[in-house]
């Protein structure tokens, strides 16, 4: 029988020291507060995003606890960020390239960007179907694709897909977003079948409602909105981006290396608590859109 851990054989196994983590969709949201908390963890981040103003902001308040007597400067070789959209197939194996340029390998990969619009399947954009195929399917690929050499030339690799709840639901978001999301977990399934023999495991996690700019372009933070959103949580608040980020951190390191082709909810208990109706997301339901 194994004997237990003491206490600084568990911090080992949770720290990421010499392992470098890329996090897409890294600029704020779930993803911000991932590797924020990789870094303290004492990862190397690279963060891809975007927006530059956002990189260099999410850059900043990573840094933001090492200021004085240069620790600031000391730290950034750890924590770089390169401006990408994931949608582009070009731009995506350009900025692979560049990972590789600073790191010699890529060992943790959290496939974490994404993009949302909220219409009815019947009347659905063909331009926003694309889209969202394009940034949540395809640049999740892109990525792994380009970056797996390194995982596989090291023996090394660790694959976290965001994707959220709505897989198994479908509320929230439209059908474009939950098709995106479950596909997510036919990627994830053929890694592991693919890649464990060489080194290279994957998991998910689903998250419910969690408090990040996505979820607030439809739902303003405002007190009569966030009690409506929180009666729909047993746990009576909804998610934090770090309460995705600790899980991340778990799935991350060596403590859940028995851990492969999982998706793992985090919702606070609200899917097996209160089940979507269907009749609630009809078209001519009044209550459509007020649900998440």
């Amino acid at each position: 029988m194994n004997k237990p851990f003491n206490n600084n054989k568990v911090y080992e196994l949770l720290s990421l020291k010499n392992k470098t983590a890329v996090i897409t969709g890294g600029t704020s949201g779930i993803g911000l507060a991932i590797a924020d908390l990789f870094f303290k963890s004492d990862a190397n981040i690279v963060i891809i995003g975007r927006d530059k103003q956002k990189g260099e902001n999410a850059l900043n308040k990573i840094l933001s606890d090492y200021k004085g007597n240069n620790s600031q400067n000391k730290f950034k070789n750890r924590c770089i960020f390169f401006q990408c959209d994931v949608g582009i197939h070009a731009e995506c194996k350009k900025t692979c390239e560049k990972i590789l340029d600073v790191f010699p390998g890529v060992e943790i990969l959290v496939l974490n960007a994404s993009m949302e619009f909220t219409e009815e399947a019947n009347k659905i954009e063909i331009k926003n179907w694309q889209k969202i195929m394009d940034v949540n399917i395809s640049g999740s690929f892109y990525f792994f694709r380009y970056l797996a050499d390194s995982m596989i030339k090291n023996s090394k690799g660790n694959v976290i897909f965001i994707s959220s709840v709505v897989s198994r639901t479908g509320a929230g978001g439209g059908m474009h977003y939950s098709t995106s999301k479950a596909a997510l977990i036919g990627m994830m399934a053929r890694i592991n079948y693919e890649f464990l023999s060489r080194g290279i495991r994957a998991n998910m996690i689903s998250p419910g409602i969690v408090d990040t700019p996505m979820l607030r372009k439809k739902y303003p933070d405002t007190e009569e909105i966030n009690k409506m959103l929180s009666s729909q949580v047993p746990m009576g608040r909804i998610g934090t981006p770090y309460d995705i980020a600790k899980l991340a951190l778990f799935l991350a390191s060596d403590m859940s290396e028995y851990i492969c082709g999982q998706d793992i909810l985090i919702d606070g208990g609200r899917l097996y608590y209160r089940r979507p109706v269907s009749s609630q997301t009809a078209a001519g339901n009044k209550n459509f859109g007020n649900k998440v």
